[in-house]
C-alpha cells in the first residue's frame, strides 16, 4: 500500500476545508493520521529533533495545570450532541501524534510513484487560488446571501475568507517553486505572476499576515538561493533565535518605534500596544509561564491605559487590548510557558536545521519549497495565529507533506 493516494484525496479536500474557514485542516490530518497507521513505520528511536518537538509539547500540556483558562479536559456528553475539548493540551499533543503518524508515511512513498497524486495535489492548490481570488473580488456579494445581513454575522464570513487566503498562502511556496525552475522562462513569468497576483488579492482582502508571508517567502527563497550549502541552516536558525530572543527583541522594537515617534496604522498599533503588555507578562512568570491559554483571561482594556485609549475612538474604550491571544507565537510562548518552553521550541529549531540536507543536495522545486514554507510561517507564527491553534499547525504539517509528495514526483527535464 501507498500513501500518495491518501494524499491525494486530502488535498482534494483542502480547498475545500479552506473555503470552510480553515477550521477543518485539524479533523483532515486526523483522518489522514488514521489512514497513515496503516503503512507509518517511524523510526526507533525517534529523531532527536522529533523526540525535543514532543517534550515542548509536553511541557506545554503540563504547564494548562496551573494555567487560570484551564477547563479540564473535556466537557458535555456525546449523547448529548454537546460534548467538547476545551483543553487545547489534548488538542495540541494529538495534533503532534497525527502529524508524525501522517509524516512518517509520507515519508515511506517511493520516489516515482506519486505522479498523478502530486497533479492532483498541485490542481487542488490552484483551485484554492482561484476561489480565494474570486472571494476578495465577489465577496461582498455573497456574504449576505450565505451569512445574512447582520454585521457579525458577516464580520465572521469575512474571518473566514482571510483565514482562506493565510491557508492558500502556506502552499504557495509549492505552486511557486514548481512553476518557477519549469525550463523556459515563460514558466518564471507565470511564477513570478501567480506571486504578484497573490500579493494583490491578499491586499484586497486586507490580510496584512499573508501579504507579510509572501515577502518573507521571497526572502528565504533569495538566501537558499545565495547560500546553497547552509541556506536551511541560517534560515531555520534564525527562526530558532527569533523565539529565544523574541521579548527582548520586540520589546527593543517597539521602544525604536517609539522613540522615532512612527505613527503605525491601527492594526499594526493595536497590536504593539498589545505586545507591550504580553511582555510585561512574561516578566511576572519568567521561568515557567503563566499556563498554556493564559492569555484569555488578560482582560485590560484600552480604558485601563488612557494615553492609548487618546489616540484611537472612543468606542475602543471597552476593548480588550490583548485580544484572546497575544496574535505572536513566540510572545506568547514565553508569557505561557516560560524560559522552558522558549528553550525547547528554539532547541526543536535548531535540530531542525542541522538535520535538514544542504539545499543544494536537493530538486531545485523541492529546494525552494521547503524554503519559502519556513518564511511563511515564520511570518504567520508572527502576526496571525493563537500558539495552540491546531487547525493551523495541522495544516503547517499538511503542506509538509505535500513537499514531500512533490519530492516524490520524478521531473526528468529537471
Amino acid at each position: 500500500m501507498t500513501f500518495a493516494p491518501v494524499l491525494a484525496v486530502v488535498f482534494v479536500l483542502w480547498p475545500v476545508m479552506g473555503l470552510l474557514g480553515a477550521q477543518g485542516y485539524g479533523p483532515l490530518l486526523a483522518l489522514a493520521g488514521l489512514a497513515a497507521l496503516a503503512v507509518a513505520r517511524p523510526k526507533m528511536p525517534p529523531a532527536n529533533y522529533a523526540l525535543m518537538a514532543f517534550a515542548f509539547v509536553a511541557w506545554a500540556a503540563l504547564t494548562e495545570t496551573w494555567s487560570p483558562a484551564s477547563a479540564g479536559l473535556v466537557t458535555g456528553n456525546l449523547l448529548e450532541g454537546n460534548f467538547a475539548i476545551p483543553a487545547a493540551s489534548l488538542r495540541v499533543a494529538l495534533t503532534a501524534l497525527f502529524g508524525a503518524v501522517t509524516v512518517a508515511a509520507a515519508l515511506r512513498i517511493s520516489q516515482g510513484s506519486a505522479q498523478r497524486a502530486s497533479r492532483v495535489m498541485l490542481g487542488a492548490f490552484a483551485v484554492q487560488g482561484l476561489v480565494v481570488a474570486i472571494s476578495a473580488y465577489l465577496g461582498g456579494l455573497v456574504l449576505p446571501l450565505i451569512y445574512g445581513d447582520g454585521e457579525m454575522a458577516q464580520s465572521s464570513g469575512v474571518q473566514n475568507i482571510a483565514r482562506n487566503a493565510n491557508a492558500f498562502v502556506l502552499v504557495l511556496p509549492i505552486l511557486a517553486a514548481y512553476l518557477g525552475v519549469r525550463p523556459g522562462l515563460a514558466w518564471k513569468g507565470v511564477a513570478g505572476g501567480l506571486i504578484l497576483v497573490s500579493l494583490v488579492v491578499f491586499a484586497r482582502i486586507d490580510t496584512q499576515a499573508a501579504m507579510i508571508a509572501i515577502f518573507m517567502m521571497l526572502g528565504a527563497f533569495a538566501l537558499v538561493w545565495a547560500s546553497p550549502r547552509n541556506g536551511y541552516r541560517w534560515l531555520v536558525s534564525a527562526f530558532a533565535a527569533y523565539i529565544a530572543a523574541a521579548p527582548l527583541l520586540i520589546g527593543a522594537g517597539l521602544n525604536l518605534l517609539r522613540q522615532s515617534g512612527v505613527v503605525l496604522p491601527a492594526s499594526f498599533q493595536s497590536r504593539a500596544w498589545s505586545w507591550e503588555i504580553v511582555i510585561g507578562k512574561v516578566a511576572d512568570a519568567p521561568l515557567t509561564g503563566q499556563g498554556m491559554m493564559a492569555s484569555k483571561t488578560w482582560r485590560e482594556t484600552y480604558s485601563d491605559h488612557p494615553d492609548w485609549l487618546a489616540r484611537l475612538p472612543d468606542y475602543w474604550a471597552s476593548y480588550p487590548v490583548v485580544p484572546g491571544h497575544p496574535h505572536n507565537m513566540p510572545l506568547q510562548v514565553w508569557a505561557e510557558t516560560g524560559l522552558v518552553g522558549a528553550v525547547l521550541a528554539g532547541l526543536t529549531l535548531v535540530l531542525v536545521a542541522f538535520h535538514l540536507p544542504r539545499p543544494d543536495t536537493l530538486r531545485p522545486d523541492v529546494r525552494y519549497a521547503i524554503a519559502g514554507l519556513v518564511g511563511v510561517v515564520a511570518s504567520l507564527v508572527s502576526v496571525a495565529y493563537n500558539c495552540w491553534n491546531d487547525a493551523f499547525w495541522a495544516s503547517v504539517i499538511l503542506a509538509v507533506c505535500g513537499i514531500i509528495l512533490l519530492s516524490r514526483r520524478d521531473r526528468a527535464s529537471l
